[in-house]
């Protein structure tokens, strides 16, 4: 009787050689791959954000105590920059072409995930007119923008540097100097030599010049308070450029 043949596996040489490889090879392969999976991503994203189609903006909010500023102007401004994606919106170039507008002083950009953008505006403050067809802010910053209705009660001052500031300073200065006077001052100029003429709110001229301005100012309130104050319909200038008085000019 024959015996069953036991079931056997030829193996070969090379089968037999076939490497295999560790868990630690495994992981450093993994770990070694893992800076290339990285980089697809970023490559990945970057393209999808990189593409208008996607997080298109589609809400624009503007935000800020406007009063003066045009909000149709604003509006046409902003509305070429948003035909794209929050990504590619050009923040710096759109605060640029709002701040050209005369009414605004300063805008803040924000984006907001995922299709949102705050436009923050801080409008121009104007405390005086500047010269006859500009205006200068409380930073004494000096802007081309007008109010007509405002002729007559807001201060006019000006001087040829355009120093906004220093000029606040020293009409603060003035209505100091003037402050026992019953008028104000309405108009307060300086020319290139440094010399002054004031206007004052009862239509008084005053030529102070450019010397001595504090000491001739209190002399003239001196004056004005005990001789001129019930003459003064029938003044129109008061030169102050003199060493001890003034001279007296009568409509």
């Amino acid at each position: 009787m024959a015996k069953p043949r036991k079931n056997t596996r030829v193996t070969s040489k090379q089968e037999k050689s076939r490497p295999q490889l560790s868990n630690a090879q495994l992981k450093l392969f993994g770990f070694a791959m893992l800076p290339v999976l990285l980089i697809a991503l970023i490559i990945f994203v970057r393209h999808w954000l990189h593409d208008s189609d996607n997080l298109r903006i589609n809400d624009v909010q503007v935000v800020g105590k406007i009063q003066h500023v045009d909000a149709e102007a604003v509006k046409k401004i902003i509305e070429p920059f948003t035909k794209t994606n929050l990504q590619l919106l050009d923040v710096e170039n759109l605060e640029r072409e709002l701040e050209f507008e005369p009414w605004i002083r300063s805008v803040a950009i924000t984006k907001m995930w995922p299709s949102h953008v705050l436009v923050e505006i801080t409008e121009q403050q104007p405390i005086a007119f500047w010269g006859n067809d500009r205006m200068v802010n409380n930073y004494g910053e000096v802007f081309d923008a007008s109010l007509p209705e405002k002729k007559g009660v807001m201060p006019v001052l000006y001087s040829s540097d355009d120093n906004g500031l220093e000029m606040i300073k020293k009409y603060k200065e003035v209505q100091q100097w003037l402050g026992k006077l019953p008028v104000g001052v309405n108009e307060f100029v300086e020319d290139a030599r440094g010399a002054w003429k004031l206007r004052l709110t009862n239509g008084i001229q005053l030529n102070v010049g450019r010397e001595e301005q504090q000491k001739r100012l209190r002399r003239f309130v001196v004056g004005y308070l005990k001789t001129l104050a019930d003459e003064r319909k029938d003044i129109a200038v008061v030169d102050l450029r003199y060493t001890n008085g003034f001279a007296v000019s009568w409509r």
